[in-house]
């Protein structure tokens, strides 16, 4: 073995502990409702290792190394078991807090599992978790090569009252045939056409006419990457229901 193969494999061979030992941490970045009533709080949930945060990995190392080496289901596994325990502390310590919405990223390796849907419905009965808890969020990609085992997962965890998400809409036509196929519950607004929406009049009217046409699907629409307050007010006026980014908080530690 090769002085590469045997970091990579070092690498792997610790990832596989932290999930056993807790070296992953849960991050959350707020997500912002613009239109309608404030509703409930809505957070992106984020997953960090310990070691790359200590800076004992070279940053974006883990990810990559998860997907190579096919943990990626174990991961999503260990989000929605350990967001769940934190969920329920929360609800004992504040009974009078509302349940947050969570959106939670799915690999396309989970998708592929057979058994993630019956996972996922045991944690939401067990934890008696109120509708809209888990928002799954897919890239697009991803949803393009596994429409199948998408509508599948959808059949079986809508029903428990799982949302869907589709990131990196970039508002083609092409792009819409598809959201009439998967049907997703809200989708993530590439930050191509979001980043000049205050500042040139075409990405404007672009944005408003993208999120009218989902609108009329039933679909509700996240503007990404909003860094800038400017960019956040017109998304505003021009009444996008929800906007991540800078501008409105950082990714922050679940506490």
């Amino acid at each position: 073995m090769d002085d590469e193969s045997a970091t990579q494999k070092n690498i792997a061979d610790k990832l596989i502990t932290a999930l056993k030992t807790g070296g992953f941490v849960m991050y959350s970045q707020k997500i912002l409702r613009l239109a309608g009533d404030a509703g409930r709080p809505y957070q992106e949930i984020l997953v960090r290792f310990k070691e790359e945060e200590e800076k004992l990995l070279p940053p974006g190392t883990f990810f990559p190394m998860l997907e190579e080496y096919h943990l990626l289901p174990y991961v999503d596994r260990w989000v929605v078991g350990h967001l769940t325990q934190w969920i329920s502390a929360s609800r004992a310590n504040r009974s009078d807090r509302p349940v947050p919405a969570n959106g939670i990223n799915l690999s396309e390796d989970t998708l592929r599992e057979a058994k993630f849907a019956d996972f996922i419905a045991k944690h939401i009965r067990s934890a008696q978790l109120p509708e809209g808890t888990f928002a799954f969020e897919l890239a697009w990609d991803t949803a393009l090569l596994r429409v199948q085992q998408l509508k599948e997962l959808q059949a079986r965890l809508k029903p428990e009252g799982c949302r869907f998400t589709l990131a990196g809409f970039d508002g083609s036509e092409a792009s819409f045939e598809f959201l009439r196929l998967a049907k997703p519950d809200f989708v993530k607004l590439t930050y191509g056409i979001v980043k000049d929406v205050d500042r040139a009049l075409a990405a404007s009217e672009k944005i408003e006419a993208v999120n009218g046409k989902c609108h009329s699907m039933g679909i509700q629409t996240i503007a990404e990457y909003v860094e800038s307050p400017g960019v956040l007010e017109q998304l505003r006026l021009l009444e996008v229901d929800f906007a991540q980014g800078l501008a409105i908080a950082p990714p922050k530690q679940l506490e």
